[in-house]
């Protein structure tokens, strides 16, 4: 029993352990290969005969091999090396050509007598050199400060470059040039390429290998994620679930992680081949031959996404069925999708189930034979492939060995056959779709929702042939390799600085995805750890132009003057002009002063521009430059210059400048790392002292010291807490090797110690109060400048989206240079929501007198989540817009531009509202205009115009089998343009589809699809408003009509009196919704024809509410006229009436359940007469608004 209860405890410790500090093969293989790296280092620094070439600075060595860390593939250790020579050249011409001048100053004396010599006789002398070693170390702060500011990439380059200077000015002024060289050459050189050597010895990982393990393991989340994500749209009726399928369908809870999941893995593809270009790969195929598939999963990964938001708006549309019978005013959520007939879905979804199923099946089977051929094709194990089994009649073999593959594979055939498969199910599409007893020339939600997930679900098949046409390629070149044999068919491949591409990402890092990595994965050298939520994240700054070339918000006031050489002249008038020459020269003089003014201007000019675009850059510059100096200045100073080298002063500005941060946040929190990292260090080197026995045993020692860097090592590699684990494995050989390496401050390993505190101590102090007192930058006001950014990106991807605003005619909806731009603010967007989720997390650290942060970091994280699923599926309708185009703005943008603008006006004025909230941190405006409302009308018009179109053919339809008429290739749609019918037209058109079979084209579903997600882009927005408020606050009415949230059937409940109107309201059930399309002229959507039978609520639900929750429940009126307000509340939902407060009267959001007459079916503020009630005269005094409500409620009873 004993045992039983030990194995227990030790099992549940095991699992505890795992679950705290997680720990791979391939982590555990990178900590040994750091370790050993280190140890193996030391050991050189304790070898006397080692060390007596290792120069002046042997310590170094330690160091460098902990910074060009092996833990990492062969391409990341090579770049970090490189890197970290081009540090130590520029830092070692820099440094000697600075010592060069100072010793000018000290005269021939200066390699005779030392400093203390030289402050006793050459006071004057000694302190000039001094100050030309001080202005030198000045100019290199700055020059530090600011290429970390402007990019993390420059870390590796510039951090060596300060370690050489600084600990060179420290160096005695008597020592030569060479002697400099060599002490800082040798231990650097050596350590770098004991790194290279350790990494390809021990466990090696090449960038090529990994590769296609990367590869293979996005196709499988990406095959995951189209199975589960198509048998959850299909299988939603519970009725009808598991008759298709093996087994039910997955959470959607899992399903929406997966768009995370794919995200990450092809970022991580991106950036593995980025690193390929530092290795020289002997193998059969290219690394570069797997960038066109990698290419293809970008968009694939949008596809997806639309596949996951579709099963996502199809979950809540069947699961609010299930409440239908209760209390119909008390749903929680206000979606679009809601108002949809959820039985017309799912008889249309009977029809298509079956042709879904044989493309899906189809299509898996074919994205199993890509992953397998790649596998086989780069060298990666059969066991990574995965298969997914929810076929139950899909009897296609697995493979675990390459010798179980078959000698060919039938590519081409594959090809074909899913081609052949995806036209089938276009036609067998549409007869089913004639053949339904539906109105398609009426948009409603129904078809919004199906025409999204057919429209990504058939761009996804597209993607996969043509990832099958490449994997075909890549099959055929492996196959003819390896017919050459061994030897000849491998080759050596190297694209290491072989294009203009290459030499761009080696000297900018301007990688696709060089926003998404911080500084601590820079000094990690991995990228394929999931780190992004942890909180010792570091943000990276957004580039000072992003902002003026993406969105051009910021322009100068400055004008530039014209530089016009024929600009006419006032005429000069002289009574008497005597001698022409003398007014010719006079001329000349004039204009060559007014060249010189010219270019001065201009010079100002651009000196001013450069100033303004590089703000940031000169701030942080500054600030290390300041803190540097202010940590540093006694080694400047003849008086002090000798103490503060014996209390080891070059420490201090060591931890100094690692503590600096662009931010106050990540100054708090990094100094907080730093001084963990420096005290572990430090007391663990002080027990490795001991345990050797002062140096009497040194194989115990070092012993011992692998002890404290393997959890060192650890955290470096495989934690967020990147630099806490640098400085405490160097602290570890730092100190040790202070106390025991003989030198004119060595000390013992307890004055070690205490050196080493304060270092920690005066220098982060140090850079603390430099971030809080010089120019500080809080990452607060960084994050509400990143939230506005993204605002003012989703402001202009609209105005990209919506092409043809003005009315023109456009043939193409969507062209490539404006995708191309739309491409490139969304990617700026999705990086500016990654800097902000790490700013988020910094923000907890600054010191705040505010108040907690706790309440308002959950808004923040609302924000951020509701931004990034905007963008989501503005990438994805953009996508299908670039594809397919859109019909209504390529054949009917002449008729209904006018609502399309409104729209898109509506919107852009809300996200510019918030933008300006955020950056001038002032209350929302009283009236922000509803682009759900818009939409609807759109909407509405799109099919008045179809309707006036077809009127003459929509009696006459009968079903019928279809040919394939419905590719939209250029010469169909010029064929069959169609042209709006008039009155004296009304014969039928030869070049106009039938009314069916237009609405069926992909141009059409199209526009479905980018309506669907329009809608929901708009309900975000709304909820983007509603927690706005919470941060700023809004401006509202002190007095009048709109000071008070008066909505429709409350008002009219209190200026009429209907007595029976609430005793009423809760009997009535939500009638069966029907088709009126006959109504063509009023165009009333089928939402509206369900809330026109129920368009009451309680009076309690009505009534104004004030802004804080507490507030509201069991309480009276509360008309408070306040002009701004500014709310907050315990982590909880924001209240359905506080939500109803963000639009005026007659708004869309009045109630759950009903939509007023004013938003629905008027359209661009046309006026009914049949409003008013001409007999009724006892409200004339009303105001106009109210008038038409009460006047519409007479009337509906």
């Amino acid at each position: 029993m004993r045992s039983r209860a030990m194995m227990d405890r030790i099992r549940k410790f095991t699992k505890w352990w795992q679950r705290h500090f997680p720990c791979d093969r391939i982590l555990a293989q990178r900590i040994t290969k750091s370790t050993v790296n280190s140890t193996v280092a030391f050991i050189f620094c304790l070898i006397p005969k080692v060390r007596n070439h290792l120069g002046t600075e042997p310590a170094m060595l330690p160091l460098i091999s902990v910074m060009v860390h092996p833990g990492r593939r062969v391409s990341g250790t090579i770049q970090g090396a490189i890197y970290c020579m081009t540090g130590l050249v520029f830092g070692l011409a820099y440094a000697i050509f600075g010592r060069f001048l100072a010793q000018r100053c000290l005269g021939s004396t200066w390699s005779t007598l030392s400093e203390l010599e030289q402050y006793a006789m050459h006071y004057k002398r000694f302190e000039a050199a001094l100050a030309i070693l001080a202005v030198f170390e000045t100019l290199m702060l700055f020059v530090h400060g600011w290429m970390r500011s402007v990019s993390h990439h420059y870390f590796g380059i510039v951090f060596p470059l300060f370690l050489v200077v600084h600990f060179t000015f420290m160096a005695p002024l008597k020592e030569s040039s060479g002697v400099i060289a060599q002490s800082f050459s040798s231990p650097f050189y050596l350590g770098i390429a004991m790194s290279i050597f350790w990494n390809l010895i021990l466990f090696p990982e090449f960038g090529s290998t990994f590769l296609g393990n990367a590869s293979i393991d996005a196709l499988n989340e990406i095959h995951k994620a189209i199975d589960e994500s198509v048998r959850f749209f299909i299988s939603m009726d519970e009725r009808e679930s598991g008759t298709l399928y093996s087994g039910p369908p997955i959470t959607l809870s899992k399903l929406f992680k997966t768009k995370t999941t794919i995200s990450k893995k092809v970022q991580n593809c991106l950036l593995v081949l980025d690193e390929c270009i530092y290795e020289i790969s002997y193998s059969y195929l290219s690394p570069l031959q797997l960038k066109p598939i990698i290419d293809l999963l970008k968009p694939l990964n949008m596809y997806i996404n639309g596949l996951v938001n579709a099963c996502q708006l199809e979950f809540i549309l069947l699961g609010s069925q299930q409440n239908i019978e209760g209390d119909v005013m008390d749903i929680g959520t206000n979606k679009e999708i809601l108002y949809a007939d959820a039985a017309k879905l799912l008889r249309i979804l009977d029809r298509l189930k079956e042709p879904v199923y044989g493309l899906h099946r189809y299509m898996s089977e074919c994205i199993y034979i890509s992953k397998l051929i790649l596998s086989y094709a780069y060298d990666v194990d059969l066991s990574r492939v995965d298969f997914n089994d929810i076929f139950p009649d899909m009897n296609f073999p697995t493979y675990n060995h390459k010798k179980e593959l078959p000698e060919d594979f039938n590519v081409e055939e594959h090809i074909n056959k899913l081609t052949a498969a995806l036209v089938d199910f276009d036609l067998t599409f549409r007869e089913e779709m004639i053949h339904l007893d539906i109105d398609l020339l009426n948009p409603n939600d129904e078809m919004f929702l199906l025409s999204s997930f057919l429209m990504n679900f058939k761009q996804s098949t597209q993607s996969v042939i043509s990832i099958l046409e490449h994997v075909k390629d890549i099959y055929s070149t492996r196959k003819a390799r390896e017919k050459k044999g061994w030897i000849r068919g491998k080759s050596l491949w190297s694209t290491f600085l072989s294009n203009r591409r290459s030499f761009k990402i080696w000297l900018k890092g301007n990688r696709s995805t060089s926003n998404v990595v911080t500084e601590n994965e820079s000094l990690r050298g991995t990228f394929d750890y999931d780190q992004s939520n942890a909180l010792g994240g570091l943000a990276v700054r957004r580039p000072s132009n992003e902002e003026d070339d993406l969105l051009g918000q910021k322009t100068s006031t400055a004008a530039a003057p014209s530089n016009n050489e024929d600009s006419k002249q006032l005429p000069v008038t002289a009574r008497d002009i005597r001698d022409s020459s003398f007014i010719s020269n006079k001329a000349g003089k004039k204009k060559g002063y007014r060249h010189l003014s010219y270019y001065f201007k201009m010079s100002l000019i651009s000196a001013d521009k450069f100033c303004r675009k590089s703000k940031a850059h000169f701030r942080f510059g500054f600030q290390v430059a300041i803190a540097l100096m202010l940590a540093s200045f006694p080694m400047f100073i003849p008086k002090t210059r000798h103490w503060y080298v014996e209390y080891r002063g070059t420490w201090i500005g060591f931890v100094c400048i690692l503590c600096l941060e662009p931010s106050v946040g990540g100054t708090f929190w990094v100094f907080f790392l730093r001084a963990v990292g420096v005290i572990a260090g430090s007391a663990w080197s002080y027990l490795s002292y001991v345990a050797g026995v002062n140096q009497t045993n040194p194989y115990l020692e070092t012993v011992v010291t692998v002890f404290g860097a393997v959890p060192g090592f650890y955290f470096l590699l495989g934690t967020p807490y990147v630099k806490a684990a640098i400085i405490q494995i160097i602290s570890i050989y730092i100190v040790m090797l202070a106390a025991i390496l003989p030198s004119s401050n060595r000390g013992s390993i307890l004055i070690s110690f205490a050196k080493r505190c304060l270092a920690v101590g005066y220098g982060g102090v140090i850079a603390l109060v430099v971030q809080l007192t010089f120019f500080p930058i809080k990452a607060r006001d960084q994050l509400n400048e990143e939230i506005a950014f993204v605002c003012g990106c989703i402001s202009e991807m609209e105005l990209l989206y919506a092409s043809g605003l003005e009315g023109e005619s456009l043939k193409t909806s969507m062209t490539d240079d404006r995708y191309q731009k739309f491409n490139r603010i969304s990617q700026s967007a999705k990086s500016a929501l990654s800097r902000a989720e790490a700013y988020k997390g910094l923000t907890r650290q600054e010191p705040r007198l505010k108040g907690e942060y706790t309440e308002l970091e959950n808004v923040f994280t609302q924000i951020i989540f509701v931004q990034r699923q905007i963008v989501d599926r503005m990438d994805n309708v953009a996508l299908l817009r670039k594809q397919y185009g859109s019909g209504v703005i390529e054949e009917l943008n002449s008729v209904v531009y006018p609502y399309r603008r409104q729209m898109v006006a509506s919107l852009s004025n809300c996200m510019r509202a918030i933008q300006e909230a955020f950056l001038n941190k002032t209350p929302l405006p009283q009236f922000l205009p509803s682009a759900r409302i818009a939409h609807r009308r759109l909407i509405n018009m799109v099919s008045r115009a179809l309707h006036n179109r077809y009127r003459s053919q929509l009696e006459a339809l009968k079903p019928r089998v279809v040919v394939d008429k419905f590719r939209d290739d250029e010469s169909s749609d010029i064929e069959d343009g169609l042209t709006m019918k008039t009155k004296n037209n009304r014969e039928k058109s030869r070049g106009t589809l039938p009314p069916h079979e237009y609405a069926l084209k992909e141009k059409f579903l199209s526009w479905n699809a980018s309506s669907a997600a329009t809608e929901e882009v708009i309900e975000y927005v709304e909820e983007l408003l509603d927690l706005t408020k919470i941060l700023v606050g809004i401006n509202e009415f002190k007095y009048g009509f709109l000071s008070r949230p008066l909505y429709e059937d409350w008002a009219a409940d209190a200026v009429v009196g209907f007595d029976n109107f609430v005793k009423t309201a809760g009997k009535r059930k939500r009638p069966v919704s029907g088709s009126e399309a006959g109504d063509v002229n009023s165009a009333i959507s089928r939402v509206e024809e369900i809330s026109s039978g129920s368009t009451i609520s309680t009076a309690e639900g009505e009534q104004p509410v004030a802004f804080n929750k507490k507030y509201t429940e069991n309480s009276g009126l509360n008309l408070a006229r306040i002009a701004s307000h500014k709310i907050g509340h315990d982590n909880q939902d924001l209240p359905i009436n506080f939500k109803n407060r963000t639009y005026s009267i007659g708004s869309y959001r009045d109630s759950v359940n009903q939509l007023s007459a004013l938003s629905r079916k008027k359209t661009l503020g046309d006026a009914d007469s049949s409003y008013f009630d001409e007999e009724d005269t006892s409200d004339d005094e009303l105001p106009l608004a109210l008038k038409k409500i009460v006047s519409h409620k007479s009337k509906k009873h």
